[in-house]
């Protein structure tokens, strides 16, 4: 089943709506259906923040029309089928690699398309489905409240903004609801209930005849007068009726819940059985405009091009009324064709004008360019249109496989940005300037235009970027690439996920090797490293360097695990380092000048002493 990406959104007109999402974004209030347990994780802004508050501020004084919209509360989320494709239907379940590169792709284009106007932005894991919800302040080019700018206010905006994210996340599998479906379009409240279900309760035992207690009857004598017995039956049927009630409520109330949960999925399933009618509409519009197109853009004819470029002559056994025609070249070789499906002697087959001058003249698959070429001057630039098209809709699924798969393309380094990212390093990193410039040297580390930290994957196969501005950025680039490896002569390895801990890690261990894998890597990337090797794990201590540790260890027993003693990172361990030994230096500095200086006042002790013996 087809797995699809979300993007809903909601404009928050006060602050008090603002105030609300945010307490419900960073579950400071009871969220219902939601597991407190499970964790939830801020991926920008943290739970000790005051948003509306960052709001405020970054507005100024500026003024606020009646009807503005003060923020934007925003969902992003994929359908069950991604996270757990195998089990869609496991309430809360998520495999962590796809978890993990759906938040990769989702905040990096939430980032590239809104940049500091995102204020917050929380993974929530405690619900059914994984999801991130996120407040924007909606803050057009001048800064100014305009929300319209942003989202403007027609449903083309909003269809642009889901085709958008749905090709951010499109390499994991992930598509977008059909375009221009009858579907109703959802708020994200709406969709929040739908989507994240509740777990079916099981239903409490309905009382029976032997649950219920009666009252204490009156005394023999006392039944013998009708007002008693009809008063003793009264209430004891009052008596049964509450006791009853008391036991059928959480029965009637578990099913009202199951019944809400029902008319949720029912609209669910109404709107995929929509998108399923609009996507065959759609198909079916394309087949026809398809045919449409095919009937208009006419090859040459395949007669014209033998005779007027090849002097071929039509063979004997051949006439213009069989729909198989044969024609004989000078050199006696021969070519049939019916339509625009050509034969050569020799068996190749091929569709269309070009293929055949191709085949004809010798040429290769990738140099077309050519026989188009010989064809205009042949038959001019417009007879051609409808040879080329007919060759493009061949060849283009191959070509767009062969860009897909070809070889990663390192970035060329931008030296225009470059000395605000050595300043970083420097300064603000507090990294030593040689060894910054060493790895630069070696184009190990440059910036790219937009002044973010490059490092350049092993073997040239992809980046990672780090951003050195006040928001933190992180991407990945080159599938499959290789980690970030700086080699060492013994035969250590350390292995961590942070790219800026690594530098300090390289700094603290010079002569072994050290590797950066950006986050999650697969262990079949890394064993060319690691294998016959002293392993050391000096993961970060966040979530995934965690995890990423936990894995290895999985792969390597041996593989000692280490962390920065009290330090919170490695580059502060670095600096606590330098720190003690710049101190014991100018200790031991001053150790024998205190000395000396001792020395020098006994003498002069005893010289006075001397004097005045005598």
């Amino acid at each position: 089943m087809a797995a699809y990406s979300i993007v809903r959104i909601k404009k928050l007109k006060s602050w008090g709506a603002v105030a609300g999402s945010v307490s419900h974004n960073a579950r400071r209030r009871e969220t219902l259906n939601a597991d407190p347990k499970a964790p939830c994780r801020f991926l920008i802004g943290s739970p000790d923040d005051d948003p509306v508050a960052v709001c405020k501020d970054r507005l100024g004084n500026q003024k606020i029309r009646k009807n503005a919209v003060y923020g934007v509360d925003g969902f992003l989320g994929a359908s069950p089928e991604y996270f757990r494709p195998d089990a869609p239907d496991q309430y809360g379940a998520a495999d962590q690699i796809r978890l993990d590169a759906w938040v990769d792709a989702s905040m990096n284009w939430l980032r590239e398309r809104y940049g500091d106007r995102i204020i917050n932005a929380v993974l929530h894991l405690d619900e059914a489905t994984p999801h991130i919800q996120f407040l924007l302040l909606p803050l057009d080019e001048n800064n100014k409240l305009n929300c319209r700018a942003l989202f403007g206010g027609k449903k083309y905006v909003l269809s642009n903004l889901q085709s958008d994210y749905a090709q951010a996340v499109s390499h994991l599998g992930l598509t977008r609801g059909r375009e221009g479906s009858k579907a109703t379009h959802m708020e994200v409240a709406e969709y929040y209930a739908a989507t994240q279900k509740v777990e079916r309760t099981t239903l409490p035992k309905l009382p029976g005849p032997e649950d219920i207690q009666p009252p204490e009857p009156p005394g023999v004598t006392a039944r013998m007068r009708t007002d008693n017995l009809i008063s003793y039956g009264k209430e004891a049927g009052a008596q049964a009726v509450a006791e009853q009630m008391e036991k059928i409520s959480p029965i009637l109330m578990t099913l009202s819940n199951q019944n809400d949960i029902l008319i949720t999925e029912n609209a669910r399933l109404i709107q995929e059985r929509e998108q399923l009618k609009d996507a065959n509409a759609q198909l079916s519009r394309e087949k026809s405009n398809f045919k449409a197109v095919a009937k208009e853009m006419r090859d040459l004819d395949l007669d014209k091009v033998l005779i007027q470029m090849y002097g071929a002559t039509e063979a004997p056994s051949s006439t213009r009324k069989y729909k198989n025609r044969i024609f004989i070249l000078p050199d006696g070789a021969s070519v049939e064709y019916t339509g625009n499906q050509w034969r050569a002697q020799s068996g190749l087959k091929g569709k269309g004008a070009v293929n055949l001058v191709m085949h004809l003249s010798g040429y290769g698959q990738d140099h077309y360019k050519q026989a188009v070429r010989e064809l205009a001057e042949v038959f001019g630039d417009q007879d051609i249109a409808g040879s080329l098209a007919v060759h493009l809709a061949e060849t283009a699924p191959r070509e767009a496989l062969k860009i897909v798969h070809q070889p990663f393309e390192m970035p060329k380094p931008c030296e225009r940005t470059w000395p605000g990212v050595f300043g970083h390093l420097i300064y603000k990193m507090k990294l030593p300037q040689a060894f910054i410039e060493e790895l630069h040297a070696k184009s190990m580390i440059f910036s790219d235009p937009r002044g973010n930290c490059v490092f350049a994957r092993d073997k040239s196969s992809g980046v990672f970027k780090i951003g050195t501005g006040d928001k933190p950025f992180n991407q990945s680039l080159g599938k499959d690439g290789e980690p970030f490896v700086m080699p060492g002569t013994d035969n250590k390895v350390y292995v961590t996920d942070s790219l800026l801990e690594a530098l300090s890690l390289k700094l603290l261990r010079p002569d072994s090797t050290v590797l950066a894998t950006g986050g999650y890597m697969k262990v079949d990337k890394l064993k060319p490293y690691l294998e016959q090797r002293e392993i050391f794990l000096a993961q970060s201590q966040d979530k995934i360097g965690q995890q990423m540790g936990r894995y290895l260890s999985e792969f390597y027993p041996t593989a000692k695990r280490i962390k920065p003693g009290q330090s919170q990172s490695w580059n502060e361990y670095r600096l606590l380092q330098l720190r003690e030994a710049k101190e014991k230096e100018i200790t031991q500095t001053q150790e024998p000048e205190k000395a000396h200086l001792e020395a020098l006042t006994v003498t002069a002790t005893v010289s006075r002493s001397n004097g005045l013996s005598r």
